[in-house]
């Protein structure tokens, strides 16, 4: 989805929350209203898009049953907002605010870790309890965690690139490269681990790996490269983010051969799953944002009533992840409304 369309999609749910609030105050609605902070650092990737997305969706249902106190979402995105100026100050202050208008909890990613504990001191003064998302903080006031197993997301694309080399019979010949992303990165470490758990089992698969910066023009150049250099013998190509994945795509179709090599990628983006309904691309690792939204709305109400946080594991729970292929692409129809499918290929 364009940031057009996205901005316009908001604002067409931000109406409808305006429209039944305005439907309910006339209406005589007396009930309480609850206020939950969020405050992530933008809102200008696609996970934290899709994130708000689906809070906001969840936000207008919640708030047609009566039975329930009215939730009202105060959303803090500081780098969409900072424009050169000190973001760690302009988070911390933001939230301050936040605290002062009454929120009964806060979802928060903070930008840096001494903010982070300085909001963290501000919530114990205030007593309201903290949700934490993506970035493990410890601290008494945090009542629960949302984590991504990037190892576990790393192992569902070796495991599908692992099943399809078997259903052609190519496990004991196959060439496997595999697109790292960057040195340095404990996301990206992560998810190698994982990717490499499962492609070590199997000592007959030749791993070629490359290290490279995260993005599209990488993809091309390392997947064309390898390509060449190994006379097109490459049966699978594995990349560790969907930008890199779109970019090996194009690499493969300079040699025309989409149908012979399997690819994967992982985060699911639009542009990866433009590629996989037209064919070019088979598989992405979808880190289904939109669920973990409704899955951090729903717990934020859930600690305001006084209900335990649904953990997986010691006060963490862990996004939900599938596999998105042709098969499937239309499970997704309900954050991109225009998926349309112009299949050309594999």
């Amino acid at each position: 989805m364009s940031t057009i369309a996205y901005q316009k999609s908001l604002l067409r749910d931000l109406f409808t929350i305006l429209f039944l609030c305005f439907f309910q105050a006339c209406a005589g609605d007396n009930r309480p209203v609850v206020k939950i902070g969020v405050s992530v650092p933008n809102t200008n990737t696609t996970s934290y898009n899709l994130i708000q997305k689906a809070i906001f969706d969840q936000l207008v249902e919640h708030n047609l049953t009566t039975q329930s106190d009215r939730i009202e979402i105060i959303w803090n995105s500081v780098q969409d907002q900072a424009n050169g100026k000190n973001a760690v100050a302009m988070e911390f202050q933001q939230v301050k605010t936040m605290l002062n208008q009454g929120i009964k909890v806060l979802v928060l990613n903070s930008i840096d870790s001494r903010s982070a504990h300085s909001i963290l001191r501000e919530t114990k003064r205030k007593s309201v309890p903290v949700l934490t998302l993506d970035e493990p903080i410890r601290n008494d006031q945090i009542v629960g965690h949302f984590s991504i197993d990037q190892s576990r997301l790393g192992e569902i694309a070796a495991a599908y690139v692992v099943q399809k080399l078997k259903d052609e019979s190519l496990v004991d010949k196959s060439n496997v490269l595999v697109l790292e992303g960057p040195l340095g990165s404990p996301v990206f470490r992560q998810l190698k681990i994982g990717i490499y758990r499962i492609l070590d089992q199997y000592p007959q698969v030749h791993i070629l790996s490359k290290y490279s910066k995260a993005d599209k023009s990488s993809g091309r150049q390392l997947a064309s490269q390898t390509l060449r250099d190994y006379a097109q013998n490459v049966q699978a190509i594995i990349c560790v983010n969907s930008g890199l994945a779109v970019g090996a795509v194009e690499g493969v179709n300079l040699y025309d051969m989409a149908e012979k090599i399997v690819t994967i990628g992982i985060g699911a983006e639009r542009s990866a799953i433009n590629l996989i309904i037209s064919g070019q691309h088979d598989a992405e690792v979808d880190l289904q944002s939109y669920e973990r939204g409704q899955m951090i709305l729903q717990s934020a109400i859930d600690i305001y009533n006084d209900q335990p946080f649904q953990a997986d594991q010691e006060k963490t729970q862990f996004a939900p992840s599938r596999i998105i292929t042709t098969s499937n692409y239309t499970i997704l129809e309900k954050i991109w409304p225009d998926l349309h499918s112009k299949k050309i290929r594999k």
